[in-house]
């Protein structure tokens, strides 16, 4: 009987080998032909959009940046260039929300955007900030550069198309050959349960023994528990060092960044290249800043150069780093704890030759992570 089970397992194996190939030729894998950012989740891709024009904030590339938004529709390009605009006109960052501005307009001429798609777009974002009046204000000089104006927004009309019920599209025909692939969905289901079938064999033959459970890790601290806990290793025979992480809540939306790199707040190598400061960063989508915490070793943190950066900086903070030193780095609605759980320098304490960091991130209760509503305007409406 043991070899019929044995037999019976490689069949399966066979068969369902076969069928997992057909099924990959008539459906390759999306890596098979490359995958693109229109393929991300929501989050992922409102994540990608931000990122691309920051980036476009440093490096003024507008080639980049089309080449960068290829696969997105235009409705979304503006809404994204739009809500980043606001966004920086309201934190009061004005040559940033111009830049933005500047980079629409001439996406605008470069593609051919149509009024009818620059004020979907604008109507959509004014619905977001419509209980914000700061970004509210910031969208109005965004659509002004865009030549939006209220001719271009048929707002009479789109009421009454709006109203009419959208119409399913008729149900497709199934395709001549249908029952071949039913047919294949049934033999894959017999040859799972076969395999089902086999398995509960072998284990009752054998003896299979239930593995114990792996204890849940119980959070022992005040509060709620972490998002996210992290740990990171730096050694001296590591030339480069730049790790971090994404926050997000429980639903997946994002919140910020965080990570651990060496210094670029300030001078991070010693005469010997040899490094004496690492950051300990947070990006804090809600407020747009980053905050940065400071571990130096004995000789950097009484180092003057390294001192009047600190001072010069409200979002710098600087922590000398030893053995069960606890620091914390705060933003609007993240919170950072971390603690020092080895730290071992060379030279005359010049230098990390190992340090190993904790950190347990925290989205502080009660932040304010929703965008409000107001009226929008008759020129805005779709």
């Amino acid at each position: 009987m043991f070899f019929g089970v044995l037999i019976g397992l490689l069949l399966g194996c066979i068969v369902g080998a076969g069928l997992v190939g057909v099924y990959i030729r008539q459906n390759p894998p999306v890596y098979a032909g490359g995958a693109y950012p229109k393929e991300l989740t929501q989050n992922y891709q409102q994540h990608y959009l931000a990122m691309t024009i920051d980036s476009y904030l440093v490096n003024r590339q507008v080639d980049v940046v089309r080449e960068r938004l290829k696969t997105f529709d235009t409705v979304t390009k503006v809404r994204a260039l739009g809500r980043w605009s606001a966004v920086y006109m309201a934190s009061g960052r004005i040559d940033a929300a111009q830049a933005i501005n500047d980079l629409a307009v001439q996406l605008k001429n470069a593609e051919g955007w149509t009024p009818e798609e620059i004020s979907t777009a604008v109507s959509q974002l004014a619905i977001e900030f419509e209980a914000d009046q700061a970004k509210y204000q910031g969208l109005t000089t965004f659509a002004g550069a865009l030549d939006l104006v209220a001719s271009e927004t048929p707002a009479a009309e789109q009421p009454a198309q709006a109203e009419q019920p959208v119409q399913a599209p008729p149900a497709a025909q199934a395709e001549p050959g249908g029952r071949g692939w039913l047919s294949t969905i049934l033999l894959c289901l017999l040859v799972l349960v076969l395999l089902a079938l086999i398995g509960f064999i072998l284990y009752r033959r054998l003896g299979g023994k239930k593995k114990p459970a792996r204890p849940q890790v119980v959070w022992e601290g005040e509060g709620p528990p972490p998002v996210r806990t992290w740990t990171g290793t730096y050694t001296s025979d590591r030339a480069t060092f730049d790790e971090s992480f994404t926050v997000e809540t429980e639903g997946g939306a994002f919140v910020g960044e965080v990570g651990m790199s060496i210094s670029e707040s300030v001078p991070a190598k010693t005469a010997d290249g040899k490094i004496q400061a690492f950051d300990v960063w947070l990006f804090d989508k809600t407020d747009i800043t980053t905050y940065t915490t400071l571990l130096l070793t004995p000789t950097a943190y009484t180092d003057p150069r390294i001192e009047r950066s600190v001072s010069a900086n409200p979002q710098l903070n600087a922590v000398l780093a030893e053995p069960g030193t606890e620091f914390t780095v705060e933003g609007a609605a993240i919170r950072v704890e971390g603690k020092v759980k080895e730290a071992v320098v060379g030279g005359n304490d010049e230098w990390f030759d190992r340090l190993v960091v904790h950190l347990d991130v925290f989205i502080k209760e009660g932040a304010d992570l929703k965008i409000g509503t107001m009226d929008i305007p008759d020129e805005y409406k779709v």
